[in-house]
């Protein structure tokens, strides 16, 4: 999934338009509830729904659930929640009232695609410029070595999901040939407390075959240079992550900006030109990459 500013802005889009459906729906539920129920009513499988309840509290929670729902997937807080308790008042919605009549083809198939974007947000969650990705970079900031170690697994979830095709390529392809077939990984980082939570990252895919790590480089670009000084409050971090066979890179651009001497690096990490040109190189030498 490439990430620059166009494709942010896209995915953005998606989810204040599609939100906006639902918000408009919860509207016309709470303030025209008679007109809504007698509808459902009128409907010819309304009388699924209508059985359970009066139409009119039907039409209310609903309403309530359309509204809430449609709120936190505007800004994209709890996105995954959010979709699927949309996708559940969406389908008895569209089974009572667009289902068997040929005049309500076309809103069957408009609810089909509205379940289509939701899917998409209950698997990838708000993705961008959502309340829970502000959330997620508060904790990054404040949070201690066990909330670092909570955050690791975050990035498993992302690193198995942008590499599941080929992960799961080289899984039967393991199963079915005596050579095990060995991973590469890249890890950037930003900030200097990213250093945590890569380290632990890497000793854990060392720990667990399931990763069948062989290379681990962990590449500090921006701020993170910082992290590499020999006075550094992350030098213990530093040397576990050496003792779990962990390659540092560091951005000579970075040190630049940063007016960081190479002599004040500790020994052990080398100096790159430019980290961001690395991380192409390395995706081109088959590594699996991810970014803090």
């Amino acid at each position: 999934m490439q990430s620059n500013n166009l494709n942010k802005i896209s995915f953005l889009a998606l989810r204040i338009m599609g939100s906006l459906i639902f918000i408009t729906a919860a509207f016309n539920h709470l303030f025209q509830t008679s007109e809504a129920a007698a509808r459902l009513e009128k409907a010819k499988m309304g009388f699924l729904a209508t059985s359970m309840a009066d139409p009119e509290i039907l039409v209310i929670l609903s309403g309530i659930g359309l509204l809430v729902g449609g709120l936190m997937l505007l800004v994209g807080f709890q996105t995954r929640k959010a979709a699927l308790l949309l996708i559940l008042i969406l389908i008895p919605i569209t089974l009572t009232m667009q289902v068997g009549s040929v005049a309500t083809m076309g809103p069957l198939f408009k609810n089909i695609a509205i379940m289509g974007v939701l899917l998409f947000f209950m698997a990838n969650g708000a993705v961008y410029y959502g309340l829970d990705q502000y959330l997620v970079r508060k904790n990054q900031l404040t949070a201690s070595t066990n909330n670092a170690v909570k955050m690791m697994a975050v990035v498993f979830l992302g690193v198995m999901a942008i590499s599941s095709c080929s992960t799961a390529q080289a899984v039967n392809s393991a199963s079915d040939s005596s050579v095990s077939v060995k991973n590469n990984y890249g890890i950037l980082i930003s900030q200097p407390d990213h250093l945590k939570a890569a380290v632990n990252t890497a000793q854990t895919m060392r720990n667990e075959e399931k990763y069948n790590a062989d290379k681990i480089v962990i590449m500090a670009c921006a701020k993170s240079v910082e992290a590499f000084k020999k006075d550094s409050e992350m030098k213990l971090f530093f040397e576990a992550g050496k003792a779990a066979g962990v390659t540092y890179k560091v951005c000579g651009m970075s040190l630049d900006k940063f007016k960081i001497a190479p002599s004040e690096i500790m020994d052990g990490a080398e100096i790159i030109p430019n980290g961001l040109t690395y991380m192409f190189d390395l995706q081109q030498e088959g590594f699996i990459t991810v970014e803090l």
